[in-house]
């Protein structure tokens, strides 16, 4: 019987990415021309954002201006944080942690950009002080129909706003816990055990995630109708898919090349390839939301149509200026007739 000798690469068992410098010398011609593409793709996206800022300071209301910026430098901060990691392998838990805490932030401005699209907070209470809240929403209780609907008052739209501004605040928090106790060897990506850190600061960040994810959902099913003048319906969809695709795809990933179902590349181990593969489907991914985001939010927003009850309002508010003025002129006209009266008697 023969006995194959065999060797397994060090890169393979390594629990640490490798340097920039050895997956630049491991690229063959195809290797090469990937990342140009790709590198440039984000070059791309940065591009068209910034021609966007532009076109938002033109044209769009100041109070508008700055939560619009935010929500569309989500898709070209991430595929700038995945390029950045794609050449630098070993900064990789650093980037995720940076794109984490800015799609963190856009969360919030999402809710605070519905809210505004229906006027501001003083309007909406207005419009919709007679209305409940449908909070049988998903994430968290899509399949809870029992629960009760709940009034929209000041209370409860400061709980909304509480709910996404929550992990805008602890998400940044958690992720400098988690790089301190990187420092000290305490956190590892790859330990997935009860004993480390890592398993328990990913589910309290994932719950706080589910937390923020609802106020969405209750706030989008109460103004879908509202805001289909303004697209709200694309800008939804477009925030989701960068959500899934910046979230729920990375773990994924990570979770199939932890348990070894992608296989190692020398100079890349199994979860080092699974990142670099995360990284470069998410820089085609953005790409794309970049390009679509562009047409989505490039309107004038001046020239928008007034919703339904807005135009009810405008005409109501006509007439009844109309009734007044018509009852100011009776009571002159009446007044008149009596002076007259009164001065033929004397």
């Amino acid at each position: 019987m023969e006995v194959q000798n065999w060797t397994l690469d060090p890169a393979c068992s390594a629990n640490d990415p490798p340097f920039s410098q050895m997956i630049l010398e491991s690229l063959d011609l195809t290797g090469k021309l990937l990342f140009a593409i790709l590198t440039l793709m984000t070059l791309t996206a940065n591009l068209v954002f910034v021609e966007e800022v532009f076109y938002i300071y033109q044209k769009i209301p100041c109070s508008k201006k700055s939560i619009f910026i935010w929500i569309n430098a989500a898709a070209p901060v991430i595929a700038t944080t995945s390029c950045i990691g794609m050449w630098i392998p070993r900064s990789t838990m650093f980037t995720d942690f940076t794109a984490a805490v800015f799609f963190a932030i856009v969360i919030h401005k999402f809710l605070l950009m519905m809210i505004n699209e229906c006027g501001g907070q003083e309007l909406f209470l207005r419009r919709f002080e007679n209305d409940r809240f449908k909070i049988s929403t998903g994430p968290c209780c899509c399949c809870c129909l029992c629960l009760p609907f709940i009034r929209i008052n000041r209370q409860t739209l400061f709980l909304l706003k509480l709910g996404t501004f929550q992990l805008a605040f602890l998400r940044p928090v958690l992720m400098f816990i988690s790089i301190v106790l990187w420092t000290n060897g305490n956190y590892k990506l790859s330990d997935l055990s009860p004993n480390g850190a890592a398993i328990w600061i990913n589910c309290f960040v994932g719950v706080l995630t589910i937390i923020a994810l609802w106020p969405i959902g209750i706030m989008f099913q109460r103004v879908r109708a509202l805001l289909n003048c303004k697209k709200i319906i694309p800008k939804f969809a477009l925030y989701q898919f960068a959500l899934v695709l910046s979230q729920l795809q990375a773990a994924i990933i990570n979770i199939v090349a932890m348990q070894g179902a992608i296989a190692c590349a020398p100079p890349l181990s199994s979860s080092a390839r699974g990142a670099y593969m995360n990284q470069q489907l998410l820089i085609m991914e953005m790409f794309l939301i970049t390009l679509i985001s562009r047409v989505v939010y490039r309107k004038r927003y001046d020239d928008l149509e007034l919703p339904e009850s807005s135009e009810q309002e405008t005409v109501i508010n006509k007439q009844n200026s109309i009734v007044s003025g018509g009852d100011n002129l009776f009571e002159k006209e009446t007044s008149g007739i009596v002076h007259i009266s009164a001065g033929m008697q004397l």
